[in-house]
């Protein structure tokens, strides 16, 4: 069974000794990142320690030109923080929203329907004192 590789093929055998621990965290990162076996996941930790990511997100276009441009304003270092400050500020409304929001929302809700209900009522009496 041949597993994936990357685009050349491996032409260097290298020996390591890991100790117990190192050991079961490679098999632990082999499992977490499904990667067939040890060498494919010591292959996967080598290339994203050479700064190539080995799996990225694609952004839109329209997104990332807003990323750029928070980095060039100077709020952000690289693209990775900039999209790591959006995400905190996001995260930050969201909860909020949640805590501070959502409270409210559902205060006007109950009523909004308590009134509707009161007006239906309001509305059957006045019928049933108008007649048939």
């Amino acid at each position: 069974m041949r597993n994936a590789r990357a685009s050349a093929p491996a032409t260097y055998f290298l020996g390591v000794r890991l100790s117990a621990e190192e050991e079961s965290l490679l098999e632990q990162f082999r499992t977490t990142n499904e990667l067939p076996n040890r060498s494919e996941a010591v292959r996967s930790l080598v290339r994203g320690a050479g700064g190539a990511p080995v799996a990225s997100v694609e952004l839109p276009t329209t997104l990332r030109a807003e990323l750029e441009e928070i980095v060039e304003d100077g709020y952000a270092r690289d693209l990775d923080g900039a999209l790591a400050t959006v995400l905190t500020l996001g995260l930050r409304e969201l909860a909020r929203t949640h805590t501070e929001r959502m409270p409210a929302l559902r205060e006007r809700a109950r009523s909004t329907s308590e009134r509707r209900r009161d007006r239906r009522r309001a509305d059957r009496e006045g019928r049933g004192l108008l007649g048939p």
